[in-house]
């Protein structure tokens, strides 16, 4: 509650996402309804409001979080996360966002990414992913510099 007259809609999202999340459950999305529902007039109510909207339990990082909020801000539809895909039952990769029927992976590398043997298991990754007829972009730090431009980007990709 505290935190919703201080966030942007984005982290507030992403704190909400890691509240629910399924994997470390802090608290259910009925609770923090309710608890909003108590103080529907308390600063921030239209954030609170907004990031129960947004919300995923199947998030598990704050910028998936943020990412897949500002892809839905811009007009996208809501994405799929944290899907694994198999080849057969061959587990090939868990991808952080997923359009499904449009087959585009949407990932967020973080800095550890830029360790060589993670860059090596994220390549393989791609390739497995791609031969499997997945697209595969990639979203770093910058790209949440200019969210109109990534939207865009995200936004060609699904339309080809």
């Amino acid at each position: 509650m505290d935190l919703s007259a201080e966030l942007d809609l984005r982290a507030l999202v992403a704190v909400t996402d890691h509240l629910i999340a399924r994997r470390r459950r802090h608290c259910t999305k009925d609770e923090l309804a309710a608890a909003h529902a108590a103080s529907p007039r308390a600063p921030g109510a239209d954030g609170r409001r907004r990031a129960l909207e947004l919300c995923s339990d199947a998030s598990e990082s704050p910028r998936e979080s943020e990412l897949r909020c500002a892809l839905e801000l811009a007009g996208l539809a809501r994405p799929e996360c944290n899907i694994e895909i198999y080849d057969g039952t061959r587990f090939i990769a868990r991808v952080d966002i997923i359009y499904r029927k449009q087959r585009l992976v949407v990932e967020y590398y973080g800095d550890y990414h830029r360790d060589p043997d993670q860059w090596s298991r994220d390549e393989m990754r791609r390739a497995e992913l791609e031969s499997l007829g997945y697209r595969v972009t990639v979203v770093t730090r910058r790209d949440f510099d200019d969210l109109d431009a990534l939207a865009a980007r995200i936004r060609r990709l699904l339309e080809t």
